[in-house]
């Protein structure tokens, strides 16, 4: 579940893409089978895929691509560059406090003479 909560900006990025690359995808094949009718030749997919993989590269360089790498690149430097979480740290921090405050006042007792 942590994995989701940390990467979580990442999969709804993904999510993102793919569904708006799969729309492009649909939308540009109806366009390109409308195109080849109105020219009175048949739809080929041969003819489809170059102008396909061309939009996909132009809008990746431009948006997605970019945003998606940036997410990735953010999220990323966030646990190597500062591999101790915060949160540990005072969980830590929290747990030495206790121990000094159990082990100080036992050294502070005086010993019990044994008769």
């Amino acid at each position: 579940m942590t994995h989701f909560r940390r990467w979580g900006a990442v999969y709804v990025l993904l999510m993102l893409f793919l569904g708006s690359w799969a729309a492009q995808f649909f939308t540009q094949l109806i366009e390109y089978r409308n195109a080849q009718q109105d020219h009175g030749q048949p739809f080929e997919w041969s003819g489809y895929w170059p102008d396909f993989l061309a939009s996909t590269f132009e809008n990746w360089q431009s948006e997605w691509l970019q945003l998606v790498f940036q997410a990735i690149l953010l999220l990323g430097a966030k646990h190597w560059i500062f591999r101790v979480d915060a949160e540990n740290t005072e969980r830590i921090e929290a747990k030495i406090d206790d121990l000094r405050a159990y082990l100080v006042p036992l050294e502070r007792q005086r010993p019990v003479p044994h008769d």
